[in-house]
């Protein structure tokens, strides 16, 4: 969290990282920083870096903790680094699985696009089939017509 001058909350641990213990000096600076930054004049408006440290139980270090505390901690550690790999696997997979389908879409597409190109050149071939077929039977039916008066006469 960033602080201005003012004291930070309370329950915030400040690591001991801060050059002057009282936060109203405005010196703020590390040993590290206090030559690439130079002092802080007091009453300015400058921004401090502050971490949180829970004191909660579920903060723990290894000398508080007995080694089957470590062990069934690391044990969880272990399970949920298995369970993101399982799960970056699965994405993976996934991932490889929609690359599939996507280049079998595009080869069914383009079977799909082949097909419709034949049904509509196979429609024009009937068309023209149905179109003779009636040529044909109009003249065969005016022979049919004229054997028919020829055998009268």
């Amino acid at each position: 969290k960033i602080f201005s001058n003012n004291s930070p909350p309370s329950g915030v641990r400040t690591a001991g990282f801060l050059k002057s213990p009282s936060f109203q000096t405005g010196e703020y600076a590390t040993d590290e920083e206090e030559d690439e930054v130079g002092p802080v004049l007091p009453g300015s408006d400058m921004a401090i870096e502050v971490f949180e440290l829970p004191e909660n139980e579920d903060m723990f270090s290894p000398s508080d903790l007995d080694t089957s505390k470590l062990s069934h901690k690391f044990k969880e550690l272990q399970a949920a680094e298995n369970e993101k790999v399982r799960w970056e696997l699965e994405k993976t997979q996934l991932q490889q699985n929609i690359e599939e389908n996507k280049e079998r879409m595009l080869k069914l597409e383009s079977y799909w696009i082949e097909a419709q190109t034949l049904c509509h050149t196979v429609n024009e071939h009937l068309k023209e089939t149905q179109s003779q077929y009636q040529a044909l039977e109009k003249k065969y039916n005016k022979a049919k017509k004229l054997i028919k008066d020829f055998q009268q006469k």
